[in-house]
């Protein structure tokens, strides 16, 4: 139990180092190339989202242990405790036997194309109001990245990343890509007028997701791939129209709070559509 609690608290150390570059990072960039020139950030929105980086990873950290324990109990419930040590630090079976940016890469695309799914499945008329609190963002910023509901959370990400292991790779493979799907997912939410040029159907751009992120009709359910757009192509959803930006965000027609805590209750009192995404 120490040990999970010296992580998490090491986890929160490291996300704070993070913000601090990401607020002046983003702050730089945001001036230089904005998507949106006037738009404008309240203190109590930025609060929010600190509350979901800081406190999020202590809930997901319980979940995905559990998920770990049910993992070791049906892959190896007959095996020996060095045997189950070596699944938690190097993963087992032939797919741990490749090099380790093999994995990685592999990881990186099974992610996506699960996470995509995901994200589609998340948008329907059961799970809608979970997701709703990750584009309840009104304007949108770098740091809405981390706005999820814990049960949006738990079933797609943290879900995602058990599987994964689960399938036998090493946990070093996801963690090499850590940094890297920090760094991009808050590049793809910043206020940025990025879209890569001829790379747009190759990777996920600031426009391309603040299209996914839109409350305008013509952009809603559309853009799910986190970081890979060929997938929206492949599957009929790719939408980012040449010379034209989005305006507005966040969910229309939904009374949702603006406080972490309203936020984390108020999918519990809604029925299963609301807003206007479904």
């Amino acid at each position: 139990m120490m040990d999970f609690l010296t992580n998490i608290a090491y986890s929160s150390y490291n996300m704070l180092l993070w913000v601090g570059i990401f607020f002046i990072g983003y702050s730089v960039l945001e001036n230089l190339t904005p998507c949106n020139p006037k738009q404008r950030l309240s203190p109590r929105n930025i609060l929010t989202d600190i509350s979901f980086m800081l406190i999020m990873p202590i809930f997901t950290g319980f979940i995905f242990t559990g998920y770990m324990y049910i993992s070791i109990y049906i892959l190896f419930h007959n095996a020996s405790q060095d045997d189950i040590t070596n699944y938690i630090m190097n993963g087992y079976g032939p797919l741990s036997q490749w090099p380790l940016w093999v994995q990685a890469m592999v990881v990186f695309i099974l992610s996506d194309i699960m996470l995509y799914w995901f994200h589609r499945w998340f948008h329907g008329h059961n799970m809608w109001r979970w997701h709703a609190i990750h584009h309840s963002s009104t304007p949108l910023e770098w740091h809405a990245t981390f706005r999820f509901h814990p049960v949006n959370e738990w079933l797609s990400f943290t879900l995602v990343n058990s599987i994964i292991l689960w399938m036998g790779f090493s946990p070093a493979s996801i963690g090499i890509m850590g940094t890297f799907n920090l760094i991009y997912s808050t590049m793809v939410h910043a206020n940025l007028d990025w879209t890569f040029g001829p790379f747009k159907y190759v990777f996920a751009s600031p426009v391309f997701h603040r299209w996914h992120h839109t409350s305008q009709e013509e952009g809603m359910n559309k853009n799910f791939a986190p970081t890979f757009p060929f997938l929206d192509l492949m599957f009929g959803t790719f939408y980012m129209p040449k010379g034209r930006l989005p305006e507005t965000y966040g969910v229309q027609g939904a009374d949702i709070p603006k406080s972490f805590w309203g936020l984390i209750v108020w999918p519990f009192r809604q029925k299963k559509s609301t807003g206007n995404r479904v």
